[in-house]
């Protein structure tokens, strides 16, 4: 499970340290949660399919291209949050980082501009969302079957490679979910492993007091994250009949 620790300097970024700064990190950090929250729900979805097979709705894919475009769209959100974070230094990590994602900003680019991206898909015998693909497990094992499922309409020459490989891959789990779209094959999982391990970058230059403050200093730590819960009463006095007129 990829989540943000309880203890991460993300969430009580040491001072100095801006309101900007404050902003843009709990950007990065929610999309960090945001992305492996959607990993998790796309992997129960995807074995949801599996298991009803012949039952699957198109509403079933729909749930699951969600989160996968959401993982997507998250990567995009957070490659352009620390691109831009005031004050941090330029180390390799994030060189490395910005390379990892290269995948997802085009596909976000392809996905934000559908209309215009339209000729190039049918061109490439593709579906507006792409195809999910993945290693069927049982008991947490895999199994050897592969299954794909596809996010819109076949076009005549559609094809798709959704098997294999078995041998390992580097940075990717044993479930092996891609994203096919528009030429990329994009594994998700491989996806959210380099974010976090951003994440992991990023807490120890905040830990290391590497953020140089950038704009007015806040004067105090600020709270973050919580509920507020709130109750409207009205108090009603009934008068005895008569006395109102």
């Amino acid at each position: 499970m990829f989540r943000i620790r309880a203890d991460s300097p993300l969430r009580k970024p040491p001072q100095p340290i801006s309101e900007q700064q404050i902003v843009l990190l709990d950007g990065i950090r929610y999309s960090a949660d945001m992305a492996g929250i959607a990993l998790d729900r796309l992997w129960d979805q995807l074995c949801f399919i599996d298991d009803i097979n012949e039952a699957v709705e198109p509403h079933h894919i729909a749930a699951a291209a969600l989160d996968a475009w959401s993982i997507i769209d998250a990567a995009h959100r957070m490659t352009d949050l620390i691109d831009n974070l005031p004050g941090l230094p330029n180390s390799d990590w994030r060189r490395i980082f910005r390379h990892r994602m290269v995948d997802a900003l085009a596909l976000r680019d392809m996905w934000q501009h559908q209309v215009g991206e339209a000729p190039a898909i049918v061109q490439q015998r593709g579906q507006a969302w792409g195809a999910l693909a993945w290693a069927q497990h049982k008991d947490q094992r895999p199994t050897g079957h592969w299954l794909l499922a596809v996010a819109g309409s076949d076009l005549k020459g559609s094809q798709w490679i959704h098997a294999g490989p078995v041998n390992a891959i580097p940075r990717v789990d044993s479930r092996r979910m891609r994203l096919l779209h528009s030429g990329h094959s994009t594994y998700l999982d491989r996806l959210v492993r380099d974010m976090f391990e951003a994440i992991h970058h990023l807490e120890q230059d905040l830990a290391a007091g590497r953020l140089r403050l950038i704009g007015e200093q806040v004067n105090q730590e600020r709270s973050n994250d919580w509920v507020l819960s709130s109750v409207i009463q009205v108090l009603m006095a009934v008068e005895p009949p008569g006395e109102a007129e």
